[in-house]
């Protein structure tokens, strides 16, 4: 063979390595914004001892899938649910979100959900369950910008998600609770000192009247999240005020939110872990 088809069949290779890593790059970053969309249609079978303080643990990912983080969460959130007397069913499918196992279950914990993770009728079927007086706890990627709901975004969560930091995509900051519910801030540190994936987003949620838990200090942290050529207006933070944990009422059900737990760590550090328990005995009206 010659030195010329060696040279040709060695910049051609590279070629190909080339675009298969911008095809990969791409799938990436398609799936992580907009998911790769799929509904189930048989619910599953559910307990039937799931008693009256029931908790639905949802960890569907049609979008980014926080894999650790789930893994960790589940015995964690088992044990919690011993601890307190709940019952917990576990599932990533989301054709539970039917009216009659909806009504079974006094909060529903979305677990890291990413993408559009409910068909149009099983939406509705939330949306009803929520405003009725059912219970939301939403956890990290379930404020992303995946989910492409207008009514989850601006009813549920009050905001919509910007970005996450970069440089690095792990830091620490201190975050400080403010006064208010006391079901919510009960046995939780004023100041504690969190290592996260800090997202932020567009709009501050107290702006509309939600209740601020905890509070992420920005001059402890780098906030950027730009990216060159994909990403190049991502360079800000919130500022002074930057909401990390809130919550408020929606219709007759209540609604709590943290952008906590990107981590599989954080499902066994004990602020976190109290935190949860909180929301789950406040969105369940079990205080």
């Amino acid at each position: 063979m010659s030195l010329k088809r060696i040279i040709k069949i060695f910049f051609l290779s590279l070629l190909g390595l080339f675009l298969l890593l911008v095809i990969a790059a791409g799938l990436f970053i398609y799936k992580a914004k907009y998911g790769f969309n799929f509904y189930e249609s048989t619910p599953p079978e559910l307990p039937t001892d799931l008693g009256s303080k029931a908790v639905l643990l949802f960890s569907k990912t049609n979008g980014f899938r926080h894999g650790g983080a789930i893994k960790a969460s589940l015995p964690a959130f088992e044990k919690m649910a011993k601890d307190n007397g709940w019952s917990l069913y576990a599932t990533d499918n989301g054709a539970v979100f039917n009216p009659e196992q909806l009504q079974k279950f006094k909060v529903v914990i979305w677990n890291n959900t990413s993408g559009k993770a409910l068909n149009e009728e099983q939406r509705e079927n939330f949306k009803n369950y929520l405003e009725q007086g059912g219970g939301f706890v939403g956890i990290h990627a379930a404020g992303d910008n995946s989910h492409q709901w207008d009514w989850y975004e601006q009813k549920v969560l009050g905001t919509l998600f910007s970005h996450h930091i970069l440089y690095p995509p792990i830091q620490k900051a201190p975050m400080y609770l403010e006064d208010g519910n006391a079901t919510l801030t009960m046995g939780l540190p004023t100041t504690w000192v969190h290592e996260e994936e800090w997202y932020m987003f567009y709009d501050n949620p107290r702006d509309k009247g939600f209740k601020v838990l905890y509070t992420v200090d920005e001059t402890h942290m780098n906030p950027s999240g730009k990216i060159k050529f994909l990403a190049p207006d991502k360079d800000w933070g919130m500022g002074q005020d930057h909401p990390i944990a809130w919550y408020h009422p929606l219709g007759k059900g209540r609604v709590f939110y943290s952008a906590l737990g990107h981590q599989g760590n954080s499902f066994k550090e004990p602020e976190h872990l109290r935190m949860l328990a909180n929301a789950i005995r406040w969105t369940g009206n079990f205080d």
